[in-house]
C-alpha cells in the first residue's frame, strides 16, 4: 500500500525568493552564514528579512528551523540539500519513493514563525512562496502537493490569494494557531472561512510560532512551548466556536503535536457544558495527525476512524519525524488493518482532496 505523507516541509531557499514581485525585490530574504562556534552552534545561518533575522536560536522569543540550508544543522541531514529546498523535485521523488510514500503535503519551514510586521511584504513573501509551490508540484506530477499560505491578518488579501492558490493547486491553506493576536475563531476571519469553504478547502492548523506574545515568553532550547500550545489554543478555539456550524462543510486539520491531546480537551469541553465536540471528528469535519507509537486504538474509541492521518515530518529532524512512517504505522500489529489502512491513505486523501 502507497501512503499519502500527510505533513511534510520545504527548506525555503534563494531560488524560492527570487520568485519575488520586482517591487519587493530588494527586501528580499536574504541568507547569512557565520561561524560555527557561536551560541547558534550548528543553526550557523539565518535569514535576514527587514532588519530581522530568522531563526532567533538563542534567547526568549527564540525559534528552531532549518533554513536556510547554508547552517551545518542542514548540511549534515541525510538529505540531499535539493531534496530539502525542493530545487530538485526528482531528488525529493527519490527520497519518496524509497520511504514508499505515493504523494506528500508539503508545508513551509521558515513560515512556521511569524516574520514581518509590513503586511505588503508578508503577502508578497507568500506569493513567492506559493508560486515556488505551485511549479514543485508540476514537475513532480502532482506528487508533491503543497498547502498555501496567507497574510490572514489581512482578510481580503487572503480571501484573494487563497483564490488563486486553489488554481495554482493548492491541496490546503496553512494557518498557525492563532492569527497572529487574534484567536482562529475571531468574527474577522469568517469571511475567510466563508471562501475557504466555498473553494473546499481544508484549514490546515500547523505547529508554530503563530502569536508574536506568546514567542516572546519562553527560550526555545528549553520547550517547544511556543510552537505547541497554539496548535492547541486553534484547536479549542474550534471546537468550542460555532464555526463549524456556520460553516457546514469547512474542513480543519491540526497538524505536528501529536493526538494524545484530545482527550484532555474533548473532556474539558464536554464538562464545560457544550455540545460534544467529538462528533466533528466523527464526521470527517476535522482531522488530526497521530503518531506511530500513540495509543492509536484508545484515540479511535473517542473520535472514530475516519479523522486520523500521519505525517514524515521530512526534511525536519526534530521528534515529529517518522522516517517511514508506512513501515511504522504497518509495524502496529495491534491497529486493525482496516484503521492502518484510512491512517495511511483513505483519510489523508479525503481531507486534501488528492
Amino acid at each position: 500500500m502507497r501512503a499519502i505523507d500527510a505533513d511534510g516541509h520545504v527548506e525555503e531557499s534563494v531560488a524560492m525568493f527570487s520568485r519575488i514581485e520586482p517591487a519587493y525585490r530588494d527586501r528580499r530574504p536574504i541568507p547569512l552564514q557565520f561561524d560555527r562556534d557561536t551560541a547558534y552552534g550548528r543553526y550557523n545561518a539565518v535569514w535576514l528579512i527587514d532588519g530581522a533575522v530568522y531563526p532567533k536560536v538563542v534567547g526568549r522569543g527564540g525559534v528552531t528551523l532549518g533554513t536556510p540550508t547554508l547552517m551545518e544543522r542542514a548540511q549534515l541531514k541525510p538529505v540531499s540539500i535539493p531534496a530539502q529546498e525542493l530545487t530538485d523535485v526528482g531528488a525529493r521523488l527519490r527520497d519518496l519513493d524509497a520511504a514508499g510514500i505515493d504523494k506528500q503535503v508539503v508545508y513551509p519551514t521558515l513560515f512556521l514563525t511569524t516574520t514581518t510586521e509590513d503586511m505588503h511584504l508578508e503577502s508578497a513573501l507568500f506569493r513567492a512562496y506559493n508560486d515556488f509551490m505551485a511549479d514543485a508540484r508540476e514537475q513532480s506530477s502532482g506528487r508533491v502537493n503543497f498547502a498555501a499560505l496567507v497574510p490572514i491578518r489581512d482578510v481580503p488579501a487572503s480571501i484573494e490569494e487563497v483564490r488563486r492558490a486553489k488554481t495554482l493547486g493548492a491541496a490546503a491553506v496553512m494557518l498557525l494557531g492563532m492569527a497572529w493576536d487574534r484567536t482562529l475563531d475571531d468574527d474577522v476571519l469568517c469571511p475567510f472561512y466563508e471562501e475557504v469553504e466555498r473553494l473546499d478547502i481544508p484549514v490546515c492548523v500547523h505547529f508554530g510560532w503563530g502569536c508574536p506574545q506568546i514567542t516572546a515568553l519562553f527560550d526555545t532550547r528549553r520547550s517547544f512551548n511556543s510552537a505547541t500550545l497554539p496548535v492547541l489554543m486553534g484547536a479549542r478555539s474550534v471546537l468550542t466556536s460555532d464555526l463549524l456550524e456556520a460553516f457546514p462543510k469547512l474542513r480543519f486539520a491540526f497538524l505536528e503535536t501529536g493526538s494524545q491531546w484530545l482527550p484532555w480537551m474533548l473532556h474539558q469541553i464536554r464538562r464545560s457544558g457544550r455540545r460534544d465536540p467529538g462528533r466533528y471528528f466523527r464526521e470527517g469535519r476535522c482531522y488530526v495527525a497521530c503518531e506511530a507509537d500513540e495509543d492509536i486504538n484508545y484515540l479511535a474509541g473517542l473520535v472514530g476512524e475516519d479523522c486520523f492521518v500521519v505525517a514524515s515530518d521530512y526534511p525536519h529532524g526534530d521528534p515529529s519525524h517518522e522516517d517511514n512512517l508506512s513501515a511504522a504505522i504497518n509495524a502496529r500489529a495491534d491497529v486493525p488493518l482496516r484503521l492502518r489502512e484510512k491512517i495511511l491513505s483513505a483519510n489523508p486523501q479525503r481531507l486534501y482532496g488528492l
